[in-house]
């Protein structure tokens, strides 16, 4: 059977049990919003591709290999939740990384039941960001897009042109196209746009994990720096109010271990890794369908 047609039936399955909902009411259900999931559809497009073999074999690296590393976060923190081991060690390897967060709040809605605003958010997100550097020793840049409102246009695709030019980076990390988040997937798709039609193609993408898993080619043993990325994530005091971020960060890697060739207890780091033009060919199989088949996300759907 095919990963289509397993979707299919998965998504079949879920909407004969969104109404038996209606007539069963001992039946346990959270369903939070119900979408025609388009997006399962063309993810499946792209997952069935030759790029995928069904028993990747993921290689085991000690660090990244860059002299230059150019990291496109969604949010404050996804950097370091997501490829925070690499970084640290880029950084212990004399490296030159930059981060540019896109958001500087994870908020969608204009104020919550807190009081608590994009904007006042934004500014403890950015003070959390700014020590994380100083302790890690990372370059930043703040676009400030509102949350579920990145933009990809004109100005947008130009800016990420000219950071990438300044920076020369050998490696991008960026989310992988399939992260179970909004602003995840249109940080990929500002990618896209901007190097579709691009020559300059001289590096290579590590799409990282946030919420999702990835399809792992390379893993990065950060067993020997798992602690002081927690502390660094343990920097985001803002975070905390939603979830323990340090927790849950550990869990993860501690997932990924189940790629490393030990019986000892280890945490590791899960990337999809590609030269750029065979990423944006694989980015081309999801982005050019409309923004409505790909996103919940209002503005993503129409902008």
């Amino acid at each position: 059977m095919t990963l289509s047609a397993k979707l299919a039936r998965l998504k079949d399955f879920i909407r004969k049990l969104a109404m038996l909902a209606a007539s069963r009411s001992h039946y346990k259900f959270i369903l939070k919003d119900w979408i025609s999931l388009k997006d399962l559809n063309v993810m499946g497009k792209v997952l069935e591709t030759k790029r995928f073999s069904q028993n990747i074999n993921p290689i085991i690296m000690p660090k990244p290999d860059a002299k230059r590393a150019l990291v496109i976060a969604p949010h404050p923190d996804d950097d370091i939740i997501s490829s925070g081991g690499a970084m640290l060690k880029l950084m212990e390897n004399g490296s030159r990384v930059k981060v540019v967060y896109l958001t500087s709040s994870d908020k969608w809605s204009s104020i919550d039941k807190e009081g608590e605003t994009p904007a006042s958010q934004a500014l403890e997100f950015e003070e959390d960001a700014k020590r994380v550097a100083g302790s890690l020793g990372t370059e930043i840049e703040f676009w400030r897009y509102l949350s579920g409102g990145i933009k990809v246009d004109e100005n947008a695709i130009k800016r990420l042109k000219d950071l990438f030019m300044d920076l020369r980076p050998d490696i991008i990390f960026l989310p992988f196209i399939a992260d179970d988040h909004d602003d995840h997937r249109r940080s990929a798709q500002l990618f896209y746009e901007s190097f579709k039609s691009s020559r300059d193609l001289n590096f290579d993408i590590w799409a990282y994990q946030v919420y999702s898993t990835v399809l792992p080619n390379v893993v990065v043993d950060i067993t020997d720096v798992m602690d002081k990325k927690t502390d660094l994530i343990d920097l985001c005091q803002a975070r905390k109010k939603s979830r323990d971020w340090a927790h849950y960060t550990r869990g993860l890697n501690a997932f990924n271990s189940r790629f490393l060739k030990t019986n000892r207890p280890g945490y590791a780091e899960a990337f999809f890794v590609l030269p750029a033009r065979e990423y944006l060919d694989l980015c081309s199989l999801y982005f050019e369908h409309p923004g409505e088949d790909l996103y919940s996300s209002d503005f993503y759907k129409k902008n």
